[in-house]
Formats: structure tokens, sequence, C-alpha cells
């Protein structure tokens, strides 16, 4: 019996093999290897449990030992934190986007109705601090703040 849920996953889903390895990204063969009961590296899971939308640990059967289990959960926390940054990035580019627009916008208007006034330009100001402000937390500060936190948590359990 295989140690991994994903024939049965895939067969709810009324999938073939060749779907699964195209939405994970995997080739058929590598598919049907692992259904047939060969190891899968946890980067191979991690691909297969996106095309599932679940985590890493869902693919394990009863059968799995507690070790294996132990290390898709650290994947799926990987995953997780991966999730979150792309989230984040993903939204300071929308924000990006909405201001781009907004203050093409606003010289647009200021244009058209009066030549000598550049309020538009204090707007557009903001909107650029605003921006640089959410670009260097997203790029800059998050990270070294996931960096101090990890420091700070393992000092605290040595203690």
């Amino acid at each position: 019996m295989s140690e991994y849920r994903i024939k049965a996953l895939r067969l709810a889903k009324a999938w073939s093999q060749e779907q699964l390895a195209e939405l994970s990204s995997l080739s058929a063969r590598t598919i049907q290897r692992i259904e047939n009961g060969e190891q899968a590296s946890l980067e191979t899971l991690a691909a297969i449990a996106s095309a599932f939308d679940l985590s890493v640990t869902e693919l394990y059967s009863d059968e799995a030992t507690s070790g294996k289990r132990h290390q898709a959960q650290a994947i799926d926390e990987k995953l997780a934190k991966i999730k979150r940054q792309i989230d984040s990035e993903a939204k300071f580019y929308r924000q990006m986007g909405g201001y781009i627009v907004t203050g093409v916008l606003l010289l647009l208007i200021n244009w058209l109705t009066s030549h000598a006034i550049t309020w538009s330009v204090i707007v557009i100001a903001a909107f650029c601090v605003l921006l640089i402000n959410r670009g260097l937390r997203t790029f800059v500060f998050d990270r070294h703040i996931d960096k101090w936190k990890a420091k700070k948590t393992g000092r605290m359990l040595e203690k």
C-alpha cells in the first residue's frame, strides 16, 4: 500500500495521470511512480499538493510514518510563508498600479482645469511616499523582521 493518497485524490476529481502531471508541472511517469509506491521528494509532493489545493501533509495516508508527516508539516509551513510573501508583493504591485492610474488622471484633470497651478504634483508626491513606505516594508523590513523573530524565538527557547 502506498504511503500517499494521491491516486485516491486524483480519481475523486476524475483526473487522468496526465492531467495531474500537467497541473503539477511534473511528468506523467513521475505520477505513475508515486502512485505505484515509490518515494517522492518533498518538492514533488509540494507541486502535487498545490495542484489539489491541499497541504503536503494531507497527501499522506494513514500508513505514513510520523517522521514523514513532520517533514511534510515543515514544507507546509515554508510554503505558507512563501505564499504570504508573494501575496504581500502582489498587493504592492496592485497598489503601485492604482497610484499610477490615479496620478495620470489627476495630472490630466489638473492640466484641463488650470495650467498655472499644479496641485496634482503634491498628491502624486504623497502617493510616492506611501509607495516607497510600502515597498520598504514589503521587500526589506519584513525579511529582516522575520529573521529577528526567528533569532528571538530561538533565544527564548534556550532559556
